[in-house]
């Protein structure tokens, strides 16, 4: 019960320069009590009424009267989602209805929560009234004054009075029940008070409580509920006896040793004892209730002792995996129909109980390899890793080893094959993936502003600077990771800075006088070769065996080729579902891929695929889509024809003249220029098509 559901929503306001008889026109207009005034920011500074309006008659439509004349201020607001009865509570006829951010976004009048509130109140009596005439208890309750005010069904029944006759009535006049009365009096309740009624058909006895009412701390009433217990009271001694059978019956079955389970003749385990439990490890309250093929499913047994007794009409004995000795016994009633069945369960040996949690633990080994080859499984081909080289499933093998120690990874490989991916993955698989990882493109910074990007600076330091200071990269990367992407950029002044914080953990603001701890992994990346760098003094040497504790070399995507066609069709899948195209790719396209030289790796697959996909205007990708520098190296490569089973070789010939002309006339749209692709006349080919159609050979 929110006061967005009530609230009526608001397109309009006023202003405090707005006449008041525009005032008086928008309320009318929008059959509403009020409107609130706002500020220019947007503010709820008042509200105006229709009973203000009316209060000021015919000043309002006087020129010089303004909506800040007669508004009222300040003006109480409530929020949409706030309570109808917190709406009520408030003082007022009116209020303005704010959101979550206090902007004005509706009016709520207080005649309309009332209303509300009167028809919740009503449905709930009317559920009240429902619910206590469903129950089959006896409920009456009176007033300080012994008048009747709550009768239900049941007490209709009780008192054979109907409840028109009893509403209003004094206690006294319905029913004799002094009891409730003396409640009034001293405030205390009764609880199980027997009551005996003497009716036509007989006696009949209730149980009472009895119970005042309080209001504001004064008694304003008693209520009484009534239970009908005579039959209760006519089975109790029997019920004692029969109690007191079970109870040796309980102990009887509790002190055998063996295994002990009594079913009905359709095989519902009815009880089960603790014995049964320690020998097959289940507890007896969850196969209570069960059937015995429930015991069957979980593998305890392989038969039904039930469906045996049942057949031969007499105790029946098996042993069950060399382990149960198992005896069903039938319980028969007077007309010889069997109504239960009791079932011993004696464990035989040790020996084969050890046999069988050493098979149980041998499975419960396989199933956790299993699990960890599955997790293993999914953790290598997560988003951005696709693969099918061993060279790269090595490589990733690797990766997550060196995720789970907080070592100094430095990873290696040309542009565009991947590095940042396995920087993530590291983070992702580590013991900090909660924290923050933030990646830093050396070469992307001037040097001028290496040191205030990647310590920060204090207030103040320099012209310019954050008047409140600025973290730097460290400080950001905090308790997380720090990849420093092309680490081979960083110029030579700033590397010992570099290599000072990553020995002593603490960086120093620029501007700042006291060193910040940090802990910080560092994971590096770099296309260029370190140790050339090293040797003529672009690297500084002490940097470079800092960075270089774990070596990861990621090899380029020419190297991988296995790698080649899975990519191409994840990057395929990502844009046709980005950009809503679908294409197909022809196989020729994936023969080109796999020739090219890459010499952009991974990235430039990508953009590739991207470019093809949105440039395309056919259905189909084909070669002649593919830029000209993927065939620069390819010229003296011909195609090659693979042949997968044996067949006649004037039809495998034929079958290779048909898949050349084809493929040719489709993708040079002409027989001519098929020809000359082919390197034959057009009328060879016009010829051997009308040969492969005699042959029943469709292009």
């Amino acid at each position: 019960m929110l006061v967005n559901k009530i609230m009526t929503p608001l397109s309009v306001s006023l202003r405090p320069e707005q006449p008041a008889a525009e005032a008086w026109q928008l309320i009318r207009q929008h059959k509403i009590t009020g409107l609130p005034v706002l500020s220019p920011n947007e503010e709820i500074i008042g509200m105006v009424t229709r009973n203000d309006l009316i209060e000021w008659g015919a000043k309002v439509f006087e020129q010089n009267t303004t909506v800040a004349d007669i508004m009222q201020s300040p003006v109480q607001t409530i929020g949409e989602n706030d309570s109808w009865a917190n709406a009520w509570a408030i003082h007022g006829q009116a209020f303005p209805v704010v959101n979550q951010d206090n902007r004005l976004c509706g009016f709520l009048a207080k005649t309309r929560v009332g209303c509300e509130l009167l028809n919740k109140a009503n449905s709930i009596q009317l559920q009240v009234d429902t619910i206590l005439d469903s129950v089959n208890n006896g409920i009456i309750a009176i007033d300080n004054n012994g008048v009747i005010r709550l009768y239900n069904q049941a007490a209709e029944k009780m008192t054979r009075l109907p409840k028109s006759s009893a509403m209003g009535c004094h206690l006294s006049e319905v029913i004799s029940l002094q009891g409730l009365l003396d409640v009034l009096k001293d405030g205390r309740s009764r609880k199980d008070f027997k009551l005996s009624m003497t009716y036509t058909q007989g006696n009949r006895t209730y149980l009472t409580n009895q119970s005042p009412i309080y209001e504001n701390g004064q008694v304003v009433g008693a209520v009484a509920i009534f239970q009908d217990i005579s039959e209760l009271e006519f089975i109790s001694e029997e019920l004692d006896s029969v109690k007191q059978l079970n109870k040796k019956l309980e102990l009887i079955i509790e002190s055998s040793y063996d295994g002990i389970i009594i079913t009905n003749a359709d095989g519902m385990i009815i009880r089960a004892n603790q014995a049964h439990e320690r020998i097959i490890g289940i507890p007896s309250a969850k196969i209570q209730g069960q059937p015995m093929d429930y015991l069957i499913e979980k593998g305890v047994y392989t038969h039904s002792i039930v469906e045996a007794v049942l057949a031969a009409g007499e105790p029946v004995t098996v042993v069950e995996k060399d382990q149960f000795l198992i005896t069903g016994s039938p319980v028969q009633n007077q007309e010889g129909e069997t109504e239960r069945i009791v079932i011993n369960i004696r464990d035989l040996t040790e020996l084969n109980e050890l046999r069988e949690q050493l098979r149980q633990t041998k499975e419960m080994s396989e199933r956790y390899q299993d699990e960890i080859n599955e997790l293993r499984g999914r953790l290598l081909k997560q988003e951005g890793l696709v693969f099918n080289s061993p060279k790269m499933q090595e490589l990733l093998q690797t990766a997550v080893r060196l995720a789970s120690v907080d070592t100094t990874v430095l990873i290696l490989g040309e542009s565009g094959v991947g590095k940042d991916v396995f920087a993530k993955t590291i983070h992702n698989n580590s013991k900090r993936q909660n924290g923050p990882f933030i990646t830093v493109n050396c070469g992307a910074i001037p040097e001028n502003l290496l040191e205030s990007e990647m310590f920060g600076y204090e207030r103040g330091a320099f012209t310019g600077a954050n008047r409140e200071g600025k973290a730097g990269m460290f400080e950001l990367a905090n308790n997380g990771t720090l990849f420093l992407d092309e680490i081979g950029d960083l110029p030579i002044s700033f590397q010992v800075k570099l290599l000072r914080a990553i020995q002593e953990k603490e960086v120093l603001r620029v501007g700042g006088s006291k060193p910040k701890p940090i802990n910080v992994r560092i994971l590096a990346a770099t296309n260029r070769n370190l140790e050339t760098m090293v040797k003529e003094g672009q690297f500084r040497e002490d940097l470079y065996f800092r960075i270089n504790v774990v070596p990861l070399n990621i090899c380029p995507l020419r190297e991988r080729k296995e790698d080649i066609i899975p990519l191409a069709c994840t990057f395929i899948q990502k844009y046709e579902k980005k950009y809503g195209i679908r294409k197909r790719v022809s196989p020729r396209v994936y023969d080109a891929l796999l020739n090219y030289y890459w010499p952009g790796n991974v990235r430039e697959l990508d953009n590739m695929m991207e470019r093809l996909l949105v440039t395309t205007a056919d259905d189909e990708i084909s070669v002649e889509h593919l830029p000209a520098h993927v065939f620069e190296n390819l010229e003296d490569k011909q195609p090659e024809v693979y042949v997968k089973g044996i067949m006649p070789l004037k039809n495998a010939v034929l079958e290779v003249e048909r898949q050349l002309i084809s493929t040719a006339i489709k993708e040079c749209g002409s027989a001519n220029r098929a020809a000359q692709a082919l390197k034959v006349d057009q009328s060879t080919i016009v010829r051997k098509i009308s040969r492969l159609k005699q042959s029943g050979l469709a292009l």
